[in-house]
């Protein structure tokens, strides 16, 4: 490690949350509303049949495609991903394990690893001092991030579905707002009803679709590929670390 300086061997470590990222999004979405509300008065773009249809609807295809745990699970993942990317909570086990691989450590030292407690280092330091091979303890990893992968990938799949089905409940209700309309072609004073149906439900399936559904699928596709590299990134300092320790021992023997 002789002239390797701390930073450049840090830097796959560094962190993916930009603050700054989200701020601007979200400031170019609330420019969007703001334009639309200066164009005319707010309350005119809020009509509560038209989201009714699109929004209610929305939701039931899509509880009815997944299921309500499924749909529970995904908004709190959506809620986590606007805090910041996967990588977070495991950050403090990657920065550990490149310590290790700079100060000469070996794997036994970072954790007790006397029970399996959920934690992914702990129970990684656990299976080596039962003796499992590299190849059965990333099989292990592999298969845990899988899991928690699955439940990434529906998330994704949610979102991605929602931006399918809330246009299309925007078109059933612009339809339904048109053959309002020729219903009401003898008396000019219902029309309005019916077109502020037919163009109000196009707008927030649009809206909903563009503005919500989007940008979240697409952030949430770019924290899986955090997630799925970061783990990546700890197997392959634990093979490091274990083909260290294997080396001394045949070197002392």
């Amino acid at each position: 490690m002789d002239g390797l300086s701390f930073k450049k061997y840090m830097q796959t470590t560094k962190k993916h949350f930009d603050p700054l990222a989200l701020l601007l999004s979200l400031a170019g979405i609330a420019a969007v509303l703001y334009s639309m509300s200066q164009h005319n008065k707010t309350s005119s773009y809020f009509d509560l049949h038209s989201l009714m249809i699109v929004l209610g609807g929305t939701l039931a295809s899509l509880t009815f495609q997944f299921d309500l745990r499924s749909m529970l699970s995904s908004a709190l993942m959506v809620a986590k991903s606007l805090l910041g990317t996967p990588e977070k909570s495991i950050m403090k086990i990657v920065r550990e394990l490149d310590d290790a691989l700079i100060n000469q450590a070996s794997l036994s030292e970072l954790r007790e690893g006397l029970i399996m407690d959920g934690e992914l280092l702990n129970d990684i330091v656990f299976m080596h001092h039962q003796g499992l091979l590299f190849v059965e303890i990333d099989e292990f990893v592999t298969s845990r991030v899988a899991d928690q992968y699955l439940g990434r990938k529906i998330a994704v799949d949610v979102l991605r579905k929602g931006m399918i089905i809330a246009p299309a409940f925007g078109l059933f209700g612009t339809v339904m707002g048109l053959i309002g309309v020729l219903k009401t072609l003898s008396d000019p004073t219902q029309i309005g009803n019916s077109m502020s149906l037919a163009l109000m439900t196009t707008a927030y399936g649009a809206g909903l679709s563009s503005l919500v559904f989007t940008p979240l699928a697409g952030r949430l596709e770019h924290h899986n590929m955090i997630y799925l590299d970061v783990h990546q990134q700890i197997l392959s300092k634990i093979g490091i670390l274990l083909n260290r320790e294997e080396r001394n021992l045949h070197e002392i023997a």
